[in-house]
């Protein structure tokens, strides 16, 4: 490692992976990612001789709650079956844009290209890579675009299962996977072409390993937490606030200085090392975004859309409104005998609002799904709270000839299987296409006849120019639209994501409402993402 970073020359590395390019902005911050790389190489085979020669601490006994009887695992392991059927099905529907944007901008690139590409936020470089090596061995299908995210989602349900008996009770472990396991919204990012089922993955892979850390100070377990945590990043760079939240609780928790050297250094090492190609890139503007509609960046719309993610998990706004109780009582009984899972969904999550809200960046609901497993766990263990005091109350109520005893596990158990089971109850209507892109395009085939048009506005035009190839012109202005219509007698014009259209396309909306009929809406599962099929039969006047 050290010789090869002290003689291939950053050029070598660039020319290996890919063609040089023209834009000589570009090629400068290329090679400086190549010399980046090639110093993190030799640092990373100095550190491994250290290590080798400083040897690590010795292996303490495992602690880790062993169970009694393989009933458990024989458990989860029906539940992993029933979780990859569950995200495997329907896996082909079709893609939302964000997918696309992904697939076009990113995934169908060359490897080596991929490795040394950030132009935004949509690189989620450990997804992007695996989703290509999909897509090389099964084809250019969408449920091969979507099987890393799969996999990811049924290992976080595997993880969070060990993560929770280090927390909680065994069977409070189980159910919090059955919950995850027939949730709308984690099936929903299980078949989303992106990379937060990974970035849930490594959250709880590495929260376990930092917990293993604390409390059994083994070098190994800070080596594999520094993995995971640089893995996390390298698939999504929201992981960074559950790695502040990993720190606060270090902090609390055990502050040895070998373990912050092993653990965040060693992680912060390896992240450099991850991205050092495409390190310029994502530090010369790549990580920021350009906020284009200001609703999307109110903290009150945000809260709006957890309401209505609660509303369709929990097939209801009365059931939600229970489960948010429910939820609460969770929260104060773990404060009392795990405060760490309340730690690593609140001290995150309002990082990530405030940085976020500070940035003036769009606050999308989904930053917050690192926290899906400890939500998991805290609603499970909430539902348990309320079997047993309902149990209290039914001995007390009792008369003492009459009085039968209710445990409170068994009431407990009752009740977590009906949360389950009302959580499945919105499994349905997590398929199907996320935007339909497609079906509005075969409807166009079918009914625009020779001499009509077809225009696109907003973010519909990147998809049906960049994917499905079409020459539709994507319309900027009330005045390109109105000439392209002079010049033909009916127009068709498609758009979706309307609140895009208010902020940024406002005499665009006006005149499609005024002057165009909608013809058919093609509704998907993302928000505001239907796709509407408008048409004029006249000119402008």
């Amino acid at each position: 490692m050290i010789a090869g970073g002290l003689f291939i020359s950053s050029t070598s590395v660039i020319t290996a992976l890919r063609s040089m390019p023209s834009d000589l902005h570009l090629q400068q911050q290329l090679l400086q990612g190549a010399t980046i790389f090639r110093t993190c190489v030799i640092l990373l085979g100095v550190l491994f001789i250290v290590f080798c020669r400083s040897g690590s601490q010795t292996r303490p006994p495992d602690s880790t709650p062993e169970s009694k009887a393989g009933t458990a695992f024989a458990t989860l392991l029906i539940l992993l079956i029933i979780a990859t059927a569950l995200r495997l099905y329907d896996l082909g529907a079709g893609l939302w844009h964000d997918e696309i944007l992904t697939y076009v901008s990113y995934v169908k690139l060359p490897i080596g290209e991929i490795i040394t590409t950030f132009h935004d936020q949509n690189q989620h470089f450990l997804f992007t890579i695996l989703a290509h090596a999909c897509i090389k061995l099964f084809g250019h299908t969408n449920w091969a675009l979507r099987l890393p995210a799969v996999f990811f989602g049924v290992c976080s349900i595997a993880a969070l299962f060990y993560f929770g008996r280090l927390v909680t009770s065994e069977i409070e472990s189980l159910f919090a996977t059955a919950l995850m396991t027939f949730s709308y919204h984690h099936i929903w990012f299980s078949q989303n072409a992106r990379g937060y089922t990974g970035l849930l993955f490594f959250t709880i892979l590495s929260s376990y390993f930092l917990l293993r850390a604390i409390r059994e100070p083994a070098d190994r377990w800070w080596i594999l937490y520094a993995c995971s945590a640089a893995l996390g990043m390298f698939t999504n760079f929201t992981i960074l606030f559950i790695i502040a939240g990993h720190f606060f609780l270090f902090l609390r928790k055990s502050s040895k200085l070998r373990g912050f050297l092993l653990g965040f250094a060693l992680a912060g090492f390896l992240t450099i090392l991850l991205h050092a190609l495409a390190l310029p890139q994502i530090l010369g503007g790549g990580i920021g975004e350009v906020s284009t509609v200001p609703l999307w960046k109110k903290p009150f719309w945000t809260i709006l859309e957890f309401v209505n993610a609660l509303r369709i998990g929990f097939a209801g706004i009365a059931i939600a409104a229970c489960a948010v109780i429910v939820f609460a009582i969770g929260v104060v009984s773990y404060l009392w005998s795990a405060p760490e899972v309340a730690e690593l969904l609140f001290v995150p999550s309002f990082l990530c609002a405030a940085v976020v809200i500070g940035m003036g960046h769009h606050l999308w609901p989904r930053f917050f799904f690192f926290g899906f497993g400890f939500a998991s766990l805290i609603a499970v263990r909430g539902t348990m709270k309320v079997g047993e005091h309902l149990s209290k109350y039914l001995n007390v109520a009792g008369s003492e000839a009459s009085r039968i005893s209710h445990p409170a596990s068994r009431i407990g158990v009752l009740f977590c299987s009906a949360l389950v089971l009302v959580s499945a109850f919105s499994i349905p209507r997590v398929y199907g296409p996320k935007q339909d892109f497609e079906s509005a395009l075969h409807y166009i085939d079918e009914n625009a006849k020779p001499g009509d048009v077809v225009v696109t506005v907003g973010l519909a035009g990147m998809t049906y120019q960049n994917f499905y190839g079409m020459d539709w012109e994507n319309v900027k202005t009330i005045n390109d639209l109105n000439c392209i219509r002079k010049q033909h007698q009916r127009t068709w014009l498609l758009y979706t994501f309307e609140p895009e259209l208010q902020s940024v396309y406002p005499q665009i909306l006006s005149s499609i409402r005024n002057d165009f009929h909608i013809q058919k809406e093609f509704y998907g599962t993302v928000g505001s993402g239907t796709v509407v099929v408008c048409r004029s039969d006249h000119p402008p006047f």
